[in-house]
């Protein structure tokens, strides 16, 4: 069932991990069946009862929340502010000829907890492999999986006295500079940084200098690298397949948006847009985003703490364009070889371009997520929708050589202007320094997501939250 991935380990696996996929960048009827079940009014004793706990939010953090409380054995309700379930996880099955995903798309890593879902369901999944990448329109191709893309293009740098170290609150572009490595010599592995996280004004140099160090070990270096346990996966039929087991049996009320907890050691009171409903414990499973704007009032207020901790999240801009083709969009002749995966020419903006349909049986089109994130993302959102397609487009064009390309569908989506997200996802500083964020407040209310980038990474912070959830029950 599963392409290029016949040896994945199969424990579990907790964080993310930037590689080489940083480089360049039971079906559908079972969750639509999930989602009008849950979309009925709720029974009226919901909001007379005390439950153990509530769960605010239906992304994969409340639901992995939900599922470990309720396998516990305790009563459990899930109010979500949306429609449906999934929150930035949203597979859109009617915009185009296959399922899209308009946010996350990717299961990170071969070992990642999100593996026991998709095992569980027998879906099928593809690896991300065939993945290259050039500097600029004219440069060859390489392949991620090659020690060329850690090579300087001008000539690897001499430092006799060692690299220079980052200063503190240092750029990584400052420090490019400061040490003599320019663009037109960044190895790809380095320009790749740009792609997925900020650009290099902003990024702290340290991840410039971990990068360059790499390269230069690397140095005289040519052909394949040794093989890589980590790999990035798309789930073939739609991510929000994996939703199915966490949400099953378990009591959820949609358009229920919370505005308001009253609360005290033991106690909740839970106001919503659908009623008020009563718990000894809450999850708190929203995005950051959401909690900084104050879009939820806790009373009493939240620690000083707590609330600085929610105002020095960030969110990094992204930018994620979609477009439908009749047909697959490279050339015969093409160097990089059909049912590619990735393609990525860091001089453009967006920069990336990755397959979104490669293994999907039965399809003769091409459907291409165009990628790009940070101030370069957002110089492109600032863009009416017509012009970001046509900046994809014109990436596409270049990378495949065929200046009569085009499209037969698009897509996006702007998570920023989403009221329920508030942003796609935290930039690399939030998701680094969360401490704090998770403390629970009186044993009573206890948090999850808020900063997290992956689906696997939310899910488990439910899943920790819940327990703890469930220590505090258990002393009471």
């Amino acid at each position: 069932m599963r392409d290029h991935e016949a040896n994945r380990p199969a424990s579990p696996d907790r964080g993310g991990i930037l590689t080489r996929r940083s480089l360049l960048a039971a079906g559908a009827a079972g969750a639509a069946g999930l989602l009008l079940t849950a979309a009925k009014p709720a029974p009226n004793d919901w909001q007379t009862r005390t439950w153990d706990a509530i769960v605010i939010g239906a992304g994969a953090a409340g639901l992995g929340a939900a599922r470990t409380l309720a396998d516990a054995g305790r009563s459990v309700l899930v109010l979500e502010a949306r429609g449906r379930i999934g929150g930035r996880m949203w597979t859109d099955r009617t915009s185009m000829s296959i399922p899209i995903e308009r946010g996350a798309e990717l299961v990170h890593g071969s070992t990642v907890s999100t593996w026991q879902l998709i095992d569980q369901l027998g879906l099928s999944t593809h690896r991300q492999t065939k993945i290259f990448g050039r500097l600029r329109p004219g440069t060859p191709w390489i392949d991620a999986f090659h020690y060329e893309t850690w090579q300087f293009p001008l000539g690897a740098p001499s430092f006799p006295n060692g690299l220079p170290a980052a200063t503190e609150g240092e750029t990584a572009l400052h420090w490019l500079q400061r040490v003599g490595i320019t663009p037109a010599n960044y190895p790809i592995m380095l320009a790749a940084l740009e792609v997925d996280t900020e650009q290099f004004d902003v990024l702290p140099a340290k991840e410039a200098v971990k990068t360059v160090e790499n390269a230069l070990k690397y140095q005289g270096l040519s052909g394949p690298m040794p093989p890589e346990e980590y790999g990035d996966y798309r789930v073939i039929g739609g991510y929000d397949q994996v939703l199915q087991p966490l949400i099953a049996g378990v009591p959820l009320l949609l358009n229920a948006r919370v505005h308001t907890v009253e609360h005290a050691p033991g106690r909740v009171e839970v106001h919503s847009s659908q009623g008020t409903y009563s718990a000894r414990s809450l999850v708190v499973a929203l995005p950051g985003g959401v909690l900084k704007h104050g879009d939820v009032v806790f009373d009493p207020p939240l620690p000083p703490e707590k609330n600085n901790g929610f105002q020095a999240i960030s969110y990094l801009p992204v930018f994620k364009g979609i477009l439908e083709f009749a047909h697959p969009v490279l050339p015969v002749g093409h160097p990089v070889p059909q049912g590619w995966d990735i393609l990525t020419t860091f001089s453009k903006n967006p920069a990336a371009n990755w397959n979104a349909s490669v293994g999907t049986p039965g399809f003769t089109g091409e459907v291409v997520v165009s990628w790009m994130t940070g101030g370069k993302a957002q110089e492109l959102l600032d863009l009416p929708e017509s012009q970001r397609f046509a900046a994809a487009l014109d990436n596409l064009r270049t990378a495949t050589g065929d200046q009569g390309l085009q499209y037969t569908k698009s897509s996006t989506y702007d998570w920023s202007k989403d009221q329920f997200a508030r942003g796609a996802y935290p930039g690399p500083l939030s998701r680094w320094n969360a401490n704090g964020l998770y403390a629970p407040v009186d044993d009573t209310i206890f948090w999850a997501g808020m900063v997290t980038s992956t689906i696997a990474w939310s899910r488990d912070t439910g899943i920790d939250a819940a327990n703890a959830a469930l220590t505090a029950l258990a002393a009471r």
